[in-house]
């Protein structure tokens, strides 16, 4: 073993905490500092992931959102197709109302308007205009609350309204027939509409 003489222990020594403070010195500033952008970024990186998901998740809504307007669509064109056009509104009127009351045996509509355009109805900002025919017609009781229920159960966008019920009067007029004499206000879809 090799013998070292006290300034040479002591210059030892003095070496070696030199050594281990200039090690605690990088490791206090370089290593932890790297350890704590470490881990910044590792929160960072967990922090853009969770955005990513949520953006990801917000991409598949954004799918399903757009695949049930394009069926809302669809739908909307299918009932836009149902309503009155603004060109000639008395001849769809006849042409959707005729099937409609021959399936109905016992009602006999002998009278449509012409109809009365307007923008204002039940709805505030609606976008379509307002057509109201009056028809006159005659059935028995029980015949008429058929029809009427079908009439709104089979084109929901019909309103009948000033709906009157006397006795059927006049030449071959049956016992217990009533005369209905009603407006219907049907949604008309105007050229600009879309």
């Amino acid at each position: 073993m090799i013998k070292l003489s006290k300034t040479q222990k002591s210059q030892l020594l003095a070496v070696v905490i030199v050594t281990l403070g200039i090690m605690g010195a990088l490791w206090y500033f370089v290593v932890t500092a790297e350890q704590e952008e470490l881990a910044k970024s590792q929160k960072n990186t967990a922090s853009m992931l969770d955005k990513l998901k949520y953006a990801q998740s917000k991409m598949r809504q954004a799918e399903d959102i757009a695949n049930k307007f394009e069926a809302h669509r669809q739908l909307l064109d299918k009932r836009e197709a149902m309503l009155a056009p603004d060109r000639d509104a008395y001849a769809w009127m006849i042409s959707m109302m005729n099937p409609f009351i021959q399936a109905h045996k016992g009602i006999n509509i002998y009278r449509y308007s012409q109809p009365e355009l307007s923008d204002n109805g039940l709805l505030p900002g609606f976008p379509y205009r307002w057509a109201t025919f009056r028809l006159e017609g005659t059935g028995f009781y029980h015949d008429l609350g058929k029809f009427f229920s079908d009439l709104e159960n089979n084109f929901p966008s019909f309103r009948v309204q000033n709906l009157e019920l006397t006795p059927a009067s006049g030449p071959g007029a049956e016992a217990e027939k009533l005369t209905a004499i009603f407006e219907l206000v049907v949604p008309v879809k105007t050229s600009d509409t879309k």
